[in-house]
């Protein structure tokens, strides 16, 4: 059974923005890693695998994208998801041009479909902005991930994540 695959007809792409569609994506996934290569690729030919995962398709064409994980399938961790949309890599750095690289994500479109994206998606506009009195939904990371080398955004700690304004998390013990 394929599992993972995510294929659209590419003629069907430029609807997703004229209907306000949400593109949600599973971005740990698109990469070549055994799951592609092993499992989905030789079932659904070289052609219909470079359709997989048009994340940085849909993103020019205006279309609002947001991020999910099929933990405990895959990782929960949003880094590594946004590091794989970045450079369409492996985590051992396959292929060095990325998979598929025309759909590879800028890092700060892949952030927005991690946070504002997802909050979108999920009716909660309010917790996608740092705004008096709204109550967002924030993570402090160790490090810009804007201003990493892709291939180390998933090495960024978390350090702190608050959920509607209280914190729920503080590296190094307790909320």
């Amino acid at each position: 059974m394929i599992t993972h695959v995510q294929l659209v007809d590419p003629a069907d792409l430029p609807r997703f923005a004229a209907l306000g569609v949400i593109a949600n994506f599973e971005p740990l996934w698109a990469q070549p890693d055994p799951l592609q290569t092993e499992l989905s690729i030789p079932r659904i030919g070289a052609h219909r695998a470079g359709l997989q995962y048009p994340m940085g398709e849909l993103a020019r064409d205006g279309v609002r994208l947001s991020f999910g994980s099929d933990w405990p399938v895959s990782s929960h961790l949003p880094l590594e998801g946004i590091q794989v949309a970045v450079t369409r890599r492996t985590f051992a750095g396959d292929p060095e041009e990325g998979w598929i690289p025309h759909q590879r994500l800028t890092v700060e479109q892949a952030l927005t479909a991690a946070t504002s994206g997802v909050a979108h998606q999920a009716g909660a506009d309010d917790r996608s902005h740092v705004t008096p009195g709204a109550p967002a939904d924030l993570v402090l990371l160790s490090d810009d991930p804007r201003a990493l080398d892709p291939m180390a955004i998933r090495h960024a700690r978390v350090l702190g994540t608050w959920l509607a304004g209280r914190a729920t998390y503080r590296a190094g013990g307790g909320a």
